[in-house]
């Protein structure tokens, strides 16, 4: 019983040290994720506190974890553990049977599970932690008191200063398909042999007034009593979707009813083989105004240089054109969806660098680069 009690304490370590860690890596995509909860919840006023919760879920989560993988605290730890599995394992139930979500967000984009693989493993992780409160471990970490709450008290500072510093630049570690060195056609190749969508089609007929549902198998081909009504193609099990699957940048025209065109630019910008820099901001409204303005210089260079720009937004056409009448610079507006431009960088707005579809480097608006830096950059990777 004791080996298990170690295994146990040490497995849940392992695992909540591993999730806070990877959630404080990117508190961006964890409030991204807190905000779908919410909205699929009927809760979408506390996607305000989104970034809050997010902050306050990997710091407890990577506490626990580091309590729990050097025995410190083990009582309170292994009830902290506990409470969590008892919020969680009922939460990702009804994720799993309801599919709100695709994705628990659990491991952040480091690791992607299932919904029914995140219900499974948290009853795992619910079992240990019972394992672990069967009877609390009797040898804790041999130091006094002051030092173990000193010692917790600068895990808990170093995840919190850690995940600040993630979100006021950009993640260390991009596990997104995205990151730095990503050559894009690549991300969106779907092999040959790749698991197609399975469908099952249904057929609706009427028959004194009642509607039937039907499949193909066995609708009423030869009784002409019944009325076809309706046909729906439904998707019981998904195929291979590669990492990239949802890229598209329409041009932008200020004299459009929405401003977007019927012109996908994403072909012609991975096929250029010079440098082109990105400027993308998924919401013009909230986005810091000074920064853009800051890019002057940088712009004008690139422009000198013959590197295309584009300014890449999700925004609506008057944000657009208030943000226009703000730039010292000229460039061209381009539209894509608001995921996508947040799963390409976390920051708002932010900067890009790609060469011939190779994104070579990101900024966020607190990082961007002077000429120096910028040059340097460039000669690097002639």
């Amino acid at each position: 019983m004791k080996t298990l009690k170690i295994v146990s304490r040490i497995l849940l370590g392992l695992v909540f040290t591993f999730s806070g860690f990877v959630k404080a890596v990117d508190p961006v995509g964890s409030a991204i994720k807190f905000g779908d909860y919410f909205n699929a919840m009927g809760l979408p006023k506390l996607g305000a506190y989104s970034l809050f919760f997010a902050f306050l879920l990997s710091g407890l989560e990577f506490l626990v974890g580091f309590a729990l993988l050097f025995n410190l605290r083990p009582k309170i730890a292994s009830w902290g553990a506990l409470l969590f599995m008892l919020i969680f394992t009922p939460l990702t139930l009804w994720i799993a049977l309801k599919n709100p979500v695709t994705d628990c967000g659990c491991f952040g984009d480091a690791v992607k599970l299932t919904n029914w693989e995140t219900f499974w493993k948290n009853i795992i992780l619910f079992a240990l932690a019972v394992v672990l409160l069967i009877k609390i471990p009797d040898e804790a970490l041999k130091s006094n008191s002051r030092n173990v709450n000193i010692l917790l008290g600068v895990a808990l500072l170093f995840i919190f200063i850690f995940q600040w510093y993630n979100y006021n630049h950009l993640p260390v570690i991009d596990f997104r398909p995205y990151a730095v060195g990503t050559h894009i056609p690549d991300k969106m190749i779907v092999p040959d042999d790749a698991p197609k969508d399975s469908t099952v089609t249904y057929l609706y007929y009427e028959k004194d007034g009642v509607v039937k549902e039907f499949t193909m198998d066995n609708y009423p081909w030869e009784d002409t009593t019944w009325v076809w009504k309706d046909t729906k193609t439904k998707v019981v099990q998904h195929g291979y979707m590669p990492p990239i699957h949802d890229l598209e940048i329409y041009t932008f025209e200020f004299n459009s009813l929405n401003g977007k065109s019927d012109h996908n630019i994403l072909d012609q910008l991975l096929a250029d083989t010079s440098y082109s820099l990105l400027l993308i901001s998924y919401d013009l409204k909230t986005a810091p105004v000074k920064p853009l303005q800051d890019l002057a210089e940088l712009m004008n260079y690139a422009q000198v240089h013959k590197y295309k720009t584009y300014f890449i937004t999700a925004s609506n056409s008057a944000d657009i054109l208030k943000a226009h009448s703000k730039l010292p610079y000229i460039i061209n507006f381009y539209l894509a969806d608001a995921t996508t431009l947040k799963t390409i960088i976390r920051s708002n707005p932010g900067l890009v660098l790609i060469k011939n579809g190779t994104i070579i480097a990101k900024w966020h608006y607190n990082d961007f680069p002077d000429i120096k830096e910028f040059e340097e950059i460039i000669n690097k990777n002639n």
